[in-house]
């Protein structure tokens, strides 16, 4: 009698391979290395067996993190502390009054050096790795590929010095170096627990924690400087700017049109010219602008410009234009 031809026991259920074998691409497309393993020339018989107990290695990825990893690359606490030790420094070279002129002559000379090994490193690749296996705990990743932010660091204090009177530029300084790492450091902690800043024209991921640090540092800042002895034991032949009780000079008495105090780009903004009767900025109401000025100046996008470079220069014209609109209309 004819019936169905029974299946030798040798030859395997088509049925069971093709089960088998979907479970296991199932599984396979579950994994990273799937999709890798496709796009070699060894085919697709060949990836879908390799990875399969890469699936059961990756299950559970293991979440610790070093304690180099942590504090270099998480915090970045030596970058923060190179970063806060610039203001203490520019405080000893004030309080040692030495000359503006040879500090700006041995910053433009660092300029140089620093532009030139910055140079060298994205264009030899042996001289990048002994410069990153030296340097790179200081530098973020993003850093690696594209300009050094000690570049721009040294050409916002540069321009601070030059451009303002001493005072100023000394704040305009010490504002990016203390405000910067606070706002920084801050807003990691609290930022998720706080609305984030508009943007524009903040910059993104710029939260209102950070801002708020930055701002409250910005007026210790201020007040430390001029609040206390710190200004009158520094003071240069220039004067300073303001004093508290003391009388305003630009938008009174400062040279140039307006009284702005501008005489050119060789000297920048003097804030002393003829005597002046009108009162100065409370001190209360010029600590909150400069709070507010350096909290602004730190959030701010301004297009790719990084913020070592602007922010010294903006805040140094944010004090500026609230001293001179101060003794000029009020």
């Amino acid at each position: 009698m004819d019936g169905p031809r029974p299946v030798p026991p040798t030859q395997p259920q088509r049925s069971n391979s093709l089960e088998k074998g979907s479970a296991v691409l199932r599984a396979l497309a579950r994994s990273p290395s799937y999709h890798e393993a496709i796009m070699t020339s060894e085919g697709p018989a060949v990836a879908a067996a390799a990875p399969v107990q890469k699936v059961a290695s990756k299950a559970a990825p293991s979440t610790e993190i070093s304690t180099w990893d942590l504090v270099v690359n998480k915090w970045e606490v030596p970058r923060k502390i190179l970063h806060c030790s610039i203001g203490f420094v520019v405080l000893y070279l004030y309080f040692q009054h030495v000359d503006l002129d040879k500090i700006v002559r041995v910053l433009f000379y660092m300029f140089l050096f620093v532009s030139s090994a910055d140079l060298l490193r994205l264009n030899v690749p042996a001289f990048e790795r002994i410069y990153e296996f030296v340097l790179g705990f200081l530098m973020r990743e993003g850093e690696k590929e594209r300009v050094n932010g000690v570049v721009f660091y040294l050409l916002g204090v540069i321009v601070a010095l030059k451009l303002f009177p001493e005072d100023i530029g000394c704040i305009s300084i010490i504002i990016l170096s203390w405000c910067d790492p606070s706002a920084s450091t801050f807003g990691r902690i609290f930022g998720r627990s706080t609305p984030s800043l508009p943007s524009p024209p903040f910059a993104r991921r710029k939260s209102l924690a950070g801002f708020i640090a930055a701002s409250i540092m910005g007026v210790f800042v201020a007040y430390m400087f001029w609040g206390t002895s710190i200004g009158r034991i520094g003071e240069r032949p220039s004067r300073l700017s303001w004093t508290p009780g003391g009388f305003s000079h630009f938008g009174t008495s400062a040279p140039g049109f307006l009284h702005t105090g501008w005489t050119g780009f060789s000297t920048g903004f003097v804030s002393r010219g003829g005597a002046s009767t009108k009162p100065a900025i409370p001190a209360w109401l010029l600590y909150t602008l400069c709070g507010l000025i350096s909290g602004v100046t730190e959030a701010l996008d301004l297009g790719g410009i990084d913020d070592n470079m602007s922010i010294p220069i903006l805040a140094g014209f944010g004090i500026w234009a609230v001293l001179w609109v101060w003794g000029l209309f009020v």
